[in-house]
């Protein structure tokens, strides 16, 4: 897979992943903007990071939250150089089903909100060191392969999916003022509701009311990618979405906006790392259930 393909598709090794982070590199906390087909907890313990997804923007700090749901395109922009603590949690919606009752449902937190705004939660100290001490131990576990540690993992998770979920549920989620600029709103709402059509930097100029290179400039700075990049990292989504639902690969290709097959192939098997046909293959095996 190449590096871009690295960022925009990051295939986790497991159903579960769960990192405890210390910053190591003075630039590490700025990503492009990618999603999974996973939901995903983001923790922040030190430092300030501004944290984009396709519709809006907040601004968070220690004890901060962000519950992101599976298939939302979001993107870390450090504010903070050399100063990123964080805890990173990936997990299938299969698992945290699982993991739920019928009385209570663990993947509750992770609906996609109606408004489209990012939503937090806030740990005060005790709550933020309790749930940094689980997630440790459950990143410990996750490590380790004998038959208790499998059981150890599953408990740590359920605790900390437990504890956010009754935050959720106790209505301690915050909405920040947006930090989204309007032109990158309106911009990316123009391309997800155009998606299968003919998007252009000219279509763009016309239909945003503004020129073409500023309108390229503030995308960018938000997502970490060009419009072209963006379009395509969408498109692609869709395309392993169809796949991955049973659609052929021809069918994902023109499903997903692309106007020529062999276009389709190359750029997918150039993002993904596969072929679209060997995705699907390798998807039904349980192979890369996680791109």
């Amino acid at each position: 897979m190449s590096e871009k393909g690295r960022k925009l598709y990051h295939a986790l090794g497991s159903e579960i992943v769960c990192e405890v982070k210390t910053i190591t590199d003075p630039l590490d906390g700025t990503s492009d903007m990618h999603n999974h087909t996973c939901h995903e907890i983001l923790i922040l313990k030190k430092g300030c990071l501004n944290f984009f997804t396709d519709n809006s923007g907040v601004e968070m700090e220690r004890g901060d939250v962000v519950l992101i749901p599976k298939y939302v395109f979001h993107r870390g922009e450090l504010t903070t150089p050399g100063i990123y603590d964080r805890i990173v949690i990936n997990i299938t919606e299969d698992v945290i089903e699982g993991a739920s009752t019928p009385h209570f449902n663990l993947n509750k937190c992770f609906k996609p909100y109606n408004d489209k705004m990012i939503h937090t939660l806030h740990l005060d100290e005790s709550e933020l060191e309790e749930i940094d001490q689980l997630s440790t131990k459950l990143q410990e576990n996750l490590f380790n392969t004998s038959p208790e540690s499998v059981i150890l993992a599953m408990a740590y998770l359920k605790i900390i999916l437990v504890k956010l979920n009754k935050k959720y549920k106790r209505n301690d989620t915050q909405i920040p003022q947006d930090k989204m600029p309007d032109i990158v709103k309106r911009t990316f709402q123009y391309i997800d509701e155009h998606i299968t059509g003919d998007i252009s930097l000219n279509i763009l100029e016309k239909e945003i009311h503004s020129n073409g290179t500023y309108i390229s400039r503030c995308v960018k700075k938000i997502s970490g990618l060009s419009i072209s990049q963006y379009v395509i990292a969408k498109r692609i989504t869709l395309a392993c979405k169809l796949l991955r639902d049973g659609n052929t690969a021809y069918e994902a290709c023109y499903q997903s906006g692309f106007k020529n097959y062999s276009n389709f192939s190359r750029t997918f098997t150039k993002q993904v790392g596969i072929s679209p046909k060997q995705y699907q293959i390798e998807y039904r095996k349980g192979i890369v259930a996680n791109i």
